[in-house]
């Protein structure tokens, strides 16, 4: 309102019209499906390695529809996330030699697309054949190996190690240990990270409970960890003595196990020479060997025994001697990863054992211990350590080393840290841990909502790695005779994962996916994940869901592919089409082949047509229909795409599964959008003249600078302008506070027919 005036002069105010808004961006594509992380609200990417960066490194292959799409003309696009399922995703279960699981490989992302995975472990051996130096690991993806992660150890310190190996450099899988799985380490108060002297592995045999021997490393630190021992029955002996008791001869059973003590031998003096009796267990008859006047005769004479062998070890016969039996022996192999399995067979007490050389450990009686040791099946070595400053964290169940602090290169000598157990501010659900680090009692830096899932950008070990201050080792128990994964020839699949996602999860998605206003292209990564009657399903959400959009002016035209068990059948791809039929939705053929599609439509102008368009680089085969066949599919509004000679891999013709053309509605599309931009400026301003004709003008010239573009026409014949714009309002209306502003367009059409008439003179 005017300034009132007392003197005479000119009060003057100035008003506005509201700034047209800038047009709306076209060709952003709104994508919905699996992917490796990220957030489920929908996200706006630019690039590729955007994408990845945010989404995970596996949704190159959950999603790969995006890349696609990217790859030939898309520029901007919004990923809209499903809800993962927690504990679906496909797995593998590698073993380990003893028959114990090693290593659980998963699927980097829930759905049936895990179940395509395979790997291969391969063993390289030692030179001498007798030990495993490494695992190579290959990981398949449809049958073709994309991922090879060689010389894999299970030494945490080494940077070969398994787990941290295919956790960091793996796309596809991460390494889960089978024991721990992903549990926590509890709360921990305050406490430093402690100089500790440095301690050699070890491990106690047994016999009958009480311990025999103690084997130690022959060195201190972790090394020593990855040694370990298996006690089995050996062949069980008899060591028969000379007069004056020097051994002479050893019997021996050819068979280990305890059913040789079961045997008995006794010597005596015949005419012809010294015998010696054999008495087999479970009362068969005895036998002889002998009688013979030589030590080497003597031993000769088992030769041919079915059930003993002999050895000489001194030079004369052996004395005359009562039945005896043969005594219980043992055999222990130590098998260290990366060096020959070591074998000291036959032991008969604990005084050889105890004389064993052995370059990693070395073996020692315990004082007072008679007994050689029970059986045992292969255990490792524990408890070795360097010197240095560290904090072992063990988990609740088992009570094993979980996780170890240790200092950063170059970090202060005075470093304490704390666990406190929460719930993830992130989404309010997941169990994680925070940790604090106090550097000389000072709270230093903290570091929240920490897991010990290696498939989480919060993954305590990844976090820490770039900390300056401490670092954190991701630690698995030991087991067995050894922790690596046992080799098999041919290549494994993973299980599991088949019912990870669902058409509501989609539905949720696209419903989410209402968020995001600049989209107005729609596509959803299905192929990989669901059946056909899911497939279909999906296509029928996309449809009610651009549908929806349109009503409050977020027009969008949805797109999807014939599934690849329909593409063979041209009645299956129009029974698909039937099923979509609609103003907003496009069916494409062949499988796998629309992302591509949505790529051109992203490089073309919104009025430009698709049809005979070539698409630069799909990823999927173009088809190669008939004539026939392209004429049965175009005229049942299925967006036919073949390879032409001399064309490359062309679109045949652009049209919605209504029968409408892709251009045309595109261009209608965005008209509305801008309308209801430029409307939007004027709500509550349309109560006087000068604003609806402004509201007017700004209409027109919207719509003037699209006929200047070539996206609205004329008639051919002039008759009609290529649009109409009013902006009324009816004494109701005014009197309800409604606007109306009312357009006519005449979009562009592609020509897709030409006619050609031959004049041929006489």
């Amino acid at each position: 309102m005017a300034k009132d005036l007392i003197i005479p002069g000119v009060s003057v105010r100035t008003e506005f019209e509201p700034v047209p808004p800038l047009p709306s961006v076209a060709g952003v594509l709104g994508v919905v499906g699996v992917t490796d992380r990220g957030p489920l609200t929908p996200v706006r990417i630019g690039s590729y390695a955007e994408f990845i960066e945010t989404f995970g490194p596996a949704s190159r292959f959950t999603l790969p529809e995006l890349r696609d799409a990217l790859a030939n003309g898309i520029t901007r696009a919004v990923v809209c996330r499903l809800a993962p399922a927690a504990g679906r995703k496909a797995t593998l279960t590698l073993m380990d030699a003893d028959g114990e699981a090693a290593m659980v490989l998963e699927a980097r992302a829930e759905g049936a697309w895990g179940r395509t995975l395979a790997a291969k472990v391969t063993e390289v051996r030692t030179l001498g054949g007798q030990g495993v130096k490494y695992i190579n690991l290959e990981i398949l993806l449809n049958g073709a190996v994309v991922e090879r992660h060689d010389g894999l150890v299970s030494d945490p310190n080494s940077p070969d190690y398994m787990f941290a190996r295919i956790n960091n450099g793996s796309a596809l899988v991460t390494a889960i240990d089978p024991v721990f799985g992903r549990a926590l380490p509890p709360d921990v108060p305050q406490t430093a990270l402690a100089e500790a002297d440095g301690r050699a592995a070890q491990l106690v045999l047994q016999a009958g409970g009480a311990d025999v021997v103690t084997v130690a490393a022959r060195r201190q630190g972790r090394a020593g960890n990855r040694t370990s021992v298996t006690v089995r029955d050996g062949r069980a002996g008899l060591v028969l003595t000379g007069a004056g008791d020097e051994p002479m001869m050893k019997v021996t059973a050819r068979a280990p196990g305890t059913a040789g003590t079961g045997f008995r031998v006794t010597v005596s003096a015949a005419p012809g020479g010294t015998t010696l009796v054999v008495t087999p267990p479970g009362g068969a008859a005895p036998r002889n060997i002998g009688p013979a006047t030589t030590l080497a005769e003597l031993v000769a004479g088992f030769d041919a025994d079915p059930d003993l062998s002999a050895a000489a070890i001194g030079t004369a016969l052996p004395a005359v001697a009562a039945s005896a039996p043969l005594a219980r022996q043992v055999t222990l192999e130590v098998v260290t990863e990366g060096q020959d399995t070591r074998r000291y067979e036959d032991l008969p007490d604990l005084a050889a054992i105890q004389a064993i050389d052995d370059s990693v450990i070395r073996f020692t009686a315990v004082e007072g211990a008679t007994a050689l040791p029970d059986t045992a099946p292969g255990a490792p070595l524990s408890g070795g350590r360097a010197r240095g400053r560290a904090l072992a964290v063990e988990a609740e169940a088992p009570t094993q080393p979980l996780v170890e602090f240790v200092p950063a290169d170059n970090a202060p000598d005075s470093i304490a840290v704390r666990l406190r157990r929460g719930v993830s501010t992130l989404d309010n659900t997941t169990a994680v841990i925070d940790l604090d680090v106090f550097v000389d009692g000072t709270l230093t830096a903290t570091f929240a909502n920490l897991t010990m899932d290696p498939d989480d950008e919060n993954y305590l070990p990844a976090v820490l790695q770039g900390s300056g201050l401490v670092e954190a080792v991701d630690l698995f128990v030991r087991s067995g005779t050894t922790a690596l994964p046992m080799g098999f020839v041919r290549p494994r699949s993973f299980d599991g994962g088949g019912d990870a996602v669902s058409t509501d999860d989609y539905l949720a998605a696209l419903e989410r996916m209402e968020q995001a206003e600049e989209v107005d292209l729609v596509l959803a990564s299905v192929a990989n994940q669901l059946d056909d009657a899911g497939v279909r399903t999906v296509h029928r959400q996309i449809v009610a869901h651009c549908s929806k959009m349109a009503g409050p002016a977020r027009n969008r035209i949805g797109f999807g592919s014939v599934t690849a068990s329909e593409q063979g059948s041209t009645a299956a791809m129009i029974d698909h089409a039937n099923d979509v039929r609609s103003d907003h939705f496009a069916l494409v053929a062949p499988s796998g082949i629309a992302p591509a599609f949505v790529g051109l439509l992203g490089r073309l102008e919104v009025f430009e047509s698709p049809t005979f368009k070539t698409l630069a680089n799909p990823a999927a085969p173009p088809g190669a229909y008939s004539d026939a066949e392209l004429e049965q599919l175009v005229s049942a509004n299925v967006v036919a795409v073949n390879s032409r000679r001399q064309r490359g891999t062309i679109a045949i013709k652009g049209i919605l599964t209504s029968g409408r053309q892709i251009n045309v509605q595109r261009t209608v599309n965005k008209a509305v959008r801008d309308i209801d931009a430029i409307a939007q400026k004027f709500i509550g301003k349309l109560n006087n003249e000068g604003n609806r004709t402004a509201l007017n003008q700004q209409v027109f010239a919207l719509l003037g600078q699209m006929e200047r573009d070539g996206a609205l026409v004329p008639s051919t014949n002039g008759s009609d302008p290529a649009f109409k714009t009013e902006v009324s309002a009816t004494q109701d209306d005014f009197a309800k506070g409604i606007v109306r502003v009312s357009v006519a367009l005449r979009p562009v059409r592609a020509i897709d027919y030409i006619y050609v008439t031959i004049f041929v003179q006489n």
